[in-house]
């Protein structure tokens, strides 16, 4: 495993300097029609800045859509808070019983940034992941949960993605 978090974090504060400097401080930008806009220069700066920079292809459709197996997230904490989707059809309630996650005890998949407000200022201050493992939780697997990005490391899990390696 190979920690990533400072390819990620370059990428974060780019994308985020582009939508706090370019999007927001105008008013016409101000809208869901840019938002889609900045979203698909989002995909374009994290196929760049993150995939292939450490020479991993993902397809590009499924970017900020799908969890990427190959990014784990880990905490840097010993027990660190976790906003757990209430379930697979409850999309957007974070308030399942499980409020926290040890280190080490769940699998934590990569999907994108998230921040609550998307027409507001951006600090792209959550990972949004997939749980893909929880022993201790198997009724969470495959929920979506927001992590704090301050909490967290990235971590390239392995070298080869299956197929889609470079």
């Amino acid at each position: 495993m190979k920690d990533v978090s400072a390819i990620f974090d370059h990428f974060r504060v780019s994308a985020r300097d582009i939508w706090n400097r370019g999007f927001w401080p105008v008013p016409d930008f101000q809208n869901w029609d840019s938002s889609e806009v900045f979203g698909e220069i989002k995909t374009l700066l994290f196929e760049e800045f993150v995939l292939t920079r450490l020479d991993m292809e993902w397809p590009r459709e499924k970017i900020f859509r799908e969890p990427i197996p190959f990014f784990n997230l880990a905490s840097t904490h010993g027990t660190s808070s976790a906003l757990i989707q209430r379930s697979a059809s409850a999309r957007g309630y974070w308030d399942h019983p499980v409020k926290e996650i040890k280190a080490g005890e769940a699998e934590l998949h990569f999907i994108e940034y998230f921040d609550w407000n998307q027409m507001d200022y951006q600090d792209f201050q959550y990972y949004r992941a997939e749980i893909a493992s929880f022993p201790a939780h198997p009724e969470t697997v495959g929920l979506e949960v927001l992590l704090e990005r301050l909490n967290y490391s990235v971590f390239l899990t392995s070298d080869e993605s299956p197929g889609l390696q470079k």
